[in-house]
């Protein structure tokens, strides 16, 4: 590991977010079970596997803290369960703003609902920061892409070469992110972070994920992350 790289990791703080109201999903879909722990406790084991060393920031829903927090918290834990927002980027920025109060310099931003990240792929997104000011995880795309219009006729396929999935985790420089918070237009919904300091002049670099990472979204997504977990993928 590099003399940055350790730079970079003595300041960290990981942000998991789950403070969804699982409208898609149907219910707390963080709280669903994945052998003897939750999707969130997974997501979380992920993240401390990957640094030991670095404190997570828990975001979950209002009605969902104190239960989180008799779960997750204690003097040895290093995790710490904070209220979400309205929306994901709500909660997002909530939960940074409490790493920066704890001297973050560094965070990265997780969803919850990504419990099967690898920590190696995490240890590599640290890794792949640089001097960028954020780097994500991603995956290349494998179907054809076709661009319609508005009567869903196709006027063209799109080369998808140069095209990349977005997962997360995201990494940041805490300064970065402030600055695209106090630039931007923050009542437009952002579909990422890194859209957001894309749209603020950043430098964000991507890394492909050499491990499976799929986003739990809908019933069948949990019964294919169960198969997952039972096969010790």
């Amino acid at each position: 590991m590099s003399h940055s790289d350790n730079a970079v990791r003595s300041r960290l703080t990981f942000v998991c977010v789950g403070a969804g109201r699982g409208r898609r999903f149907g219910s707390d879909k963080v709280s669903e079970m994945l052998g003897d722990r939750t999707v969130l406790e997974t997501s979380i084991a992920a993240l401390r596997a990957a640094a030991p060393a670095a404190p997570v920031v828990v975001v979950v829903a209002p009605e969902a803290v104190e239960r989180w927090r008799e779960t997750l918290e204690s003097a040895s834990s290093g995790v710490l369960v904070v209220t979400g927002g309205d929306r994901r980027q709500d909660s997002v920025r909530l939960g940074v703003a409490r790493a920066v109060d704890g001297g973050a310099e560094v965070v990265v931003i997780h969803d919850a609902a990504r419990p099967l990240v690898h920590p190696d792929d995490i240890r590599r997104l640290i890794g792949t920061m640089g001097k960028a000011d954020a780097a994500i995880l991603a995956t290349v795309v494998t179907d054809t892409v076709k661009r319609i219009d508005e009567n869903d006729l196709i006027r063209a396929t799109i080369d998808r070469g140069p095209l990349r999935l977005a997962q997360t985790p995201q990494a940041f420089r805490v300064a970065a992110l402030e600055n695209a918070w106090r630039r931007q237009d923050l009542s437009r919904d952002w579909s990422d972070e890194a859209a957001l300091v894309e749209a603020d002049g950043c430098e964000v670099r991507t890394l492909l994920a050499s491990y499976p990472n799929p986003k739990l979204t809908n019933s069948d997504d949990l019964d294919l992350i169960r198969l997952m977990v039972g096969k010790g993928t």
